[in-house]
């Protein structure tokens, strides 16, 4: 007799054996035991998952002399044909080799007459998405209402691709990949039960490579038994059949790169190309590696689901212990960057090794926190030495303040600036904390959760002020929404508003024209706050010392949401 391959003589013959699929397998057996099996199932998922290996079992258990059972005996002489596929009554069809509308044709004469021997005959259409749109038409009819004795398991790994008209008269059951650890251990019992030895990082790596398709799997560990000596897999052997990078080179040119040692890294990608290394090969590894960087930084201390080894996870965690998580994702992002001059390039190692060097290079990434922190750290000294010298009056910057954010063009900086902070720092008078565009703004965010319509047309005014009790928005010439405000519904819902947000009374609200600085084009009436505070903003020290740490320029200035300041 010929060798038969681990993938076939491990092929489950039960629904307990089947790995990594409970959830299907439940379902089923619970069908079975209700007698509700439906007349037509898709079963769908990727590669060597089980789909077909299911759709086996199924005709065992309903055809079994014990049955309709979940539990088919596997002894009796229907469990034995449908196992060595002999059976006269369980049609397996290719969906790919008999793809037209007279191969349907002729299965649908086929389930027309009575089971040879079974009692109930099964219809397997492996591939059903390679059939043609006249063979689902001619299909239709037979798939919605089959003889009471006929049963279509239709198995495909492209679900999208089968019609609307197909997909509704089937009871779907989405397969999927084989989890990690149990395809280990699947691939431990197999190993045992075949008298060897296995080091268990092959069999991980192994199970990592299969990308969640046990066949895949275990053609890969037949290969491993044939070369491996004394009976023994060791991960060398893995690692030469598979031929795939070691985790040890990734690891070395990402401490390389954390050291930075350009020379040294050449020096390294010269050596994997003298040993004949797919370089294209080595980009899409060293990518994943990268992706599994990530999510240990993410991760922090907190446990990762992810197809390694403790110890291997461990070491990951310790090298990138120095590395923000932000240089990372620069990481990800140069690499991604050179991904067409790797992969699609004649030029595959200048491209390889441009990428390394720019990830050498690449300056320490400063997270938006940490920039704060050292904003503050570096203003509030300042202040504390301009304080004592003028009696301890302190004003400067701090995320407690109210004031405009400034953001610069090449990164974002956040500095925020009380208007008071910066009044005083031109000479001028302060104006009061709630009034002036700043608190305008605050107020029009406080009223879009009541009145949407009155905050966009209120949007349109530049300034606010308090006269007494009355209130007074200031809004640039012939502004449309102007006419819009000034009837004595809308003047009534603002001032009752406004008496909520500003906790104050409000006796009167009042609409006015008003020009900006710009439009008077002296600067001589009275301006808005938040016009003194654009004018003194970008000679602030801290909006100073952003602009140097980002190296970047001034380009817009708007007042920092009600919001946001929450949630800060």
């Amino acid at each position: 007799m010929s060798y038969l391959v681990l993938a076939r003589k491990w092929r489950p013959q039960t629904f307990e054996e089947v790995v990594g699929q409970q959830v299907i397998t439940k379902t089923l057996k619970n069908a079975i035991e209700q007698n509700r099996v439906a007349h037509a199932l898709l079963f769908c998922g990727p590669r060597g998952v089980g789909k077909t290996s299911v759709a086996r079992i199924l005709a065992k258990a309903m055809n079994c002399e014990k049955g309709p059972t979940p539990n088919p005996c596997g002894e009796c002489p229907a469990c034995r044909e449908i196992s060595q596929g002999t059976s006269l009554d369980i049609h397996e069809i290719d969906g790919a080799s008999n793809r037209g509308i007279d191969e349907i044709r002729k299965l649908k004469e086929t389930v027309m007459y009575l089971p040879a021997s079974l009692t109930t005959k099964i219809i397997i259409i492996d591939e059903v998405h390679m059939l043609t749109k006249e063979a689902f038409n001619a299909l239709l009819k037979t798939l919605e209402e089959p003889p009471e004795h006929v049963i279509f398991i239709l198995a495909t790994t492209e679900p999208h691709k089968i019609p609307p008209t197909i997909l509704s008269r089937c009871q779907r059951y989405d397969f999927r990949r084989v989890p990690f650890h149990q395809m280990v251990e699947h691939l431990k019992k197999i190993v045992a039960e075949e008298g060897f030895e296995a080091d268990e990082k092959a069999l991980m790596l192994v199970a990592r490579e299969a990308t969640g398709s046990l066949r895949d799997a275990e053609v890969v560990l037949d290969q491993l038994m044939l070369i491996s000596e004394d009976r023994k897999i060791t991960i060398e052997d893995a690692r030469s059949t598979l031929s795939v990078v070691d985790t040890s080179i990734m690891m070395r040119v990402t401490s390389l790169i954390i050291q930075r040692e350009p020379e040294e890294l050449l020096k390294l990608i010269h050596e994997l190309v003298d040993a004949g290394t797919d370089l294209a090969f080595f980009y899409r590894s060293f990518l994943l590696f990268l992706h599994d960087l990530l999510l240990l930084k993410a991760a922090g201390d907190r446990e990762v689901s992810m197809e390694r080894g403790k110890e291997e996870i461990d070491e990951m965690r310790k090298m990138i212990r120095p590395v923000s998580l932000e240089q990372i994702e620069q990481w990800i992002q140069v690499f991604h960057d050179k991904e067409r001059f790797v992969l699609q390039s004649e030029y595959a190692r200048i491209g390889l090794e441009s990428a390394l060097l720019r990830m050498v290079h690449l300056n320490q990434v400063v997270s938006v926190d940490d920039l704060i922190r050292r904003l503050e750290s570096r203003v509030g000294s300042r202040d504390a030495q301009g304080g004592a010298a003028s009696g301890g009056k302190k004003k400067g910057v701090g995320r407690e303040d109210h004031g405009p954010v400034g953001r610069t063009a090449e990164g974002e900086g956040l500095s925020q600036t009380t208007a008071t902070g910066v009044d005083d720092q031109e000479g001028g008078a302060a104006a009061a904390p709630d009034e002036g565009s700043h608190f305008l703004a605050q107020f029009i965010d406080f009223i879009k959760q009541e009145a949407m319509p009155l905050s966009v047309q209120l949007s349109e005014a530049h300034g606010f002020r308090w006269q007494g009790e009355t209130a007074e928005i200031l809004f640039p010439p012939r502004t449309f929404s102007l006419n819009l405000l000034q009837t004595p519904e809308k003047e009534k819902q603002i001032r009752t508003l406004l008496e909520t947000f500003a906790k104050r009374p409000v006796s009167r609200i009042l609409f006015k024209e008003e020009a900006t600085e710009n439009e008077n084009g002296n600067g001589g009436n009275r301006l808005s706050v938040n016009n003194r505070a654009q004018q003194g903003l970008a000679q602030h020290p801290a909006v100073k010392d952003v602009l140097g740490i980002l190296g970047g320029r001034l380009v817009e200035i708007k007042p920092i949401q009600r919001k946001e300041r929450e949630e800060q």
